[in-house]
């Protein structure tokens, strides 16, 4: 699977490369997962530790300066829930960050379209130069960092790790991982 997502990432790279000369590309694109879950996995909505982590992220997005060295968000981008009603918590997750910001959240893709996100991030003027926040389910994560060009596919995201974010930059017209703990709650990873 990895592989695939990988081969497909490079794809959409390599496409965007020979369709959209110049493409537009934002400075870095950060992905999170969304914040903690509750116990009761037929509830569809944060936890209060996940709405706690979503309003401390607010000023970890707009403080840090490993992550705010090319600017504030300009776009942020959660995982459109299904018709069943399946989780909200990508949306909530960046809720509070939206309101500081005053920017919308945009969902236009279901979870398992994230080459289809990836390819719109990278050809949008609106995210041209700029700072993206993606805030998606952790079991397409990887495949998302792939879809944006990242070598090899980072691992699986553990389903219990909530406290992470990954930011991607573009040197020299190639794309890097950097993986950044949160450390915004207490049990919170140090490193």
């Amino acid at each position: 699977m990895h592989k695939r997502a990988w081969k497909l990432g490079w794809l959409v790279v390599l496409a965007l490369s020979l369709v959209v000369p110049g493409s537009a590309r934002p400075a870095q694109v950060i992905l999170l997962r969304h914040a903690e879950e509750p116990d009761d996995e037929s509830d569809v909505h944060l936890s209060e530790r996940g709405r706690e982590r979503a309003r401390a992220l607010v000023g970890f997005i707009t403080t840090t300066p490993a992550v705010t060295n090319a600017g504030l968000p300009t776009a942020l981008y959660a995982n459109r829930m299904t018709r069943k009603g399946k989780s909200q918590r990508t949306r909530e997750t960046l809720e509070p960050l939206a309101t500081q910001l005053q920017l919308p959240i945009q969902t236009p893709y279901l979870a398992a379209d994230y080459r289809e996100l990836a390819y719109r991030v990278l050809t949008s003027p609106e995210c041209d130069g700029k700072t993206v926040v993606i805030c998606w389910v952790h079991e397409h994560l990887p495949e998302l960092a792939a879809a944006f060009g990242i070598k090899p596919v980072p691992p699986s995201w553990k389903s219990r790790v909530f406290d992470r974010v990954w930011v991607i930059r573009w040197r020299a017209e190639r794309p890097e991982l950097q993986i950044l703990p949160q450390r915004l709650l207490p049990g919170d990873a140090k490193r």
